[in-house]
């Protein structure tokens, strides 16, 4: 029997599998608060070379002798109309001013607006002008560390388990964090940007999967999104706190000690009974079976309760196996593309909040609703469109809005800013749900000895995606004009669209059994099909059917 069949007979969804599963939800509440806090902490905030010399001199006006000196010491910037971020004219001092010429030099200093932000890592460091090109660069080690927790923890949980790995990244991430809020170098404060990514990554991945692999195949929707929606709470919660805290090191500190909050779950959660099972632990997985049947209050056979007869889930098989099946290699080199193109949109989009016309906390709002949203229009319409369909759907919604965004970028004004803004939230919103549908896609199509690694693989190639969205929405840094400020939603748009035909070549896998090996995943596309369901059947029908065929 397989365990989908143990699952279905001790209930897919009851009592003790919605407890876990809600544990685990609440630790992806603060997953969200450094990847998407980082919109609040490395902002830049307006600014202008500082008056050389004037000690005392402020974004804000300080009168008309101020505004004066202002007007005769830096010049305004051609194509912004505003102050310039760079330049200061030549003189030898302020008390010479008759003596200015026109040519200029690159400013040293320089000051901000504390409209939005009372102190920015940008700004306390100046990492403007000559240094700007370090933002993205933080940006990208930042998404490095992404990459490098897909890789190694995403690994590891199918090597040490699944709760091992969530406790060891939740405490090495509140680490990391609470030391950046003291760091006031730009090299370390990288670096432990770069684990706080390392660890959340590794953290989300590991309690994703452990849930999707604790409840049956007409639940594993739910499973999927609703993760999601807890997800998303973690971005009121970013909001909320920068608004009212206005520093970035006293927010950095805020953030790590709301994650504190969530440790005494951890003593909670058990390890997941499929993987105990995929490395030969019999005796564990049959005792938190046994204990999830008394919660569920099932009267279940001691033959199902002791697993006995279960087909091996193939130990020892490395994922890279599938590569020698043609099938599953193109199953898997679509699945890398979509991956690599929505998490690279995701944030790209998420991340760039700040350059839309309006507010950025107004903005980073109507950005987390159009997220929460998203997420809503997965659990109403994900079993019943299908993975598939709504997948390419969504994809295709997000890409069309940001290549539309260069019609109001090219050919609008001040006007029409807000059409930008607005098309960007549909493009955030399509996304946001093709994410939430990639992460359910991927974990039905392959079996579960290498589940969790396949999610670390197809969440490596993501990493590419997520490290190049910085220097693709820099790109108008390098690029001069109305095309240089069109190229990054034309390059996020064009790659959604493919990845979302392309993903048309993918099998269904609604309401269809786990695979546990390499035969089964194989076998989905194929007609009648042994891991089919018939969807006019009732969940109870289903049920009776699973049982039946597999114990």
């Amino acid at each position: 029997m397989h365990f989908d069949g143990v699952v279905q007979a001790i209930n897919p969804f009851g009592l003790y599998q919605k407890r876990v599963y809600y544990l685990l939800c609440f630790l992806a509440i603060p997953d969200p608060l450094f990847l998407l806090g980082s919109v609040f902490l490395f902002a830049t905030p307006e600014h202008r070379c500082a008056v050389p010399g004037a000690d005392n001199d402020t974004w804000e006006s300080q009168g008309l002798e101020h505004d004066d000196l202002v007007r005769r010491t830096v010049p305004v910037d051609p194509t912004t109309g505003t102050w310039s971020q760079c330049l200061v004219y030549k003189h030898e001092s302020l008390h010479k001013l008759a003596n200015l010429a026109n040519d200029t030099v690159e400013c040293s200093q320089w000051v901000y607006s504390k409209e939005n932000f009372e102190l920015t890592f940008i700004s306390e460091l100046n990492i403007v002008c000559q240094k700007r090109f370090l933002l993205p660069l933080l940006k990208s080690i930042m998404m490095t560390g992404l990459l490098g927790g897909s890789l190694v923890l995403g690994t590891l949980a199918d090597v040490i388990g699944r709760k091992k790995t969530v406790v060891m990244s939740t405490l090495g991430l509140i680490a990391v964090t609470f030391g950046a809020a003291f760091v006031r170098n730009y090299v370390a404060f990288a670096v432990l940007q770069f684990f706080s990514a390392f660890f959340g990554m590794g953290k989300f991945l590991a309690s994703f999967v452990a849930g999707m692999e604790l409840v049956g195949p007409q639940h594993r929707t739910l499973a999927g999104i609703v993760i999601e929606l807890f997800w998303s709470m973690g971005l009121y919660i970013i909001l909320l706190m920068a608004y009212f805290i206005r520093k970035w090191n006293h927010l950095q500190l805020a953030l790590s000690t709301v994650s504190m909050i969530f440790i005494p779950i951890l003593f909670f959660i058990p390890e997941s009974p499929r993987w105990l099972l995929s490395r030969g632990r019999r005796q564990e997985a049959s005792a938190i079976v046994r204990h999830a049947a008394h919660v569920n209050k099932v009267v279940v056979s001691e033959k199902v309760l002791s697993l006995q007869d279960l087909q091996k889930d193939g130990p020892g098989v490395k994922f890279w196996q599938l590569f020698t099946h043609r099938r599953l290699l193109v199953r898997c080199l679509i699945v890398f593309f979509n991956w690599f193109v929505v998490t690279g949109v995701y944030y790209g989009l998420g991340l760039n909040v700040g350059s839309l016309s309006g507010g950025i906390y107004i903005n980073f709002l109507y950005a987390s609703i159009a997220e929460t949203l998203s997420y809503v229009l997965c659990l109403v319409l994900l079993n019943r469109i299908g993975r598939r369909t709504l997948h390419c759907f969504t994809m295709l919604l997000g890409g069309i809005s940001c290549v539309a965004i260069i019609l109001p970028i090219i050919f609008g004004d001040q006007n029409t800013a807000w059409v930008a803004t607005a098309l960007s939230m549909v493009g955030k919103f399509g996304i946001s749900a093709a994410f939430s549908i990639i992460y359910v896609y991927t974990a039905e199509l392959f079996p579960t000895f290498v589940r969790n690694s396949i999610m670390g693989a197809s969440s490596v190639n993501a990493r590419f995606g997520s490290i190049a969205s910085p220097y693709i929405n820099s790109l108008s840094y390098y690029v001069g004009g109305s095309i240089g400020v069109a190229l990054p939603p034309l390059i996020f748009g064009g790659s959604a669209i493919v990845a979302g035909l392309a993903s048309l070549w993918l099998p269904e896998t609604h309401l269809r059994q786990l695979p546990e090996t390499i035969e089964d995943a194989e076998s989905f596309g194929k007609k009648k099909d042994k891991n089919s369901y018939d969807l006019s059947q009732t969940s109870e029908e289903i049920n009776k059917k699973d049982i039946s065929n597999h114990i």
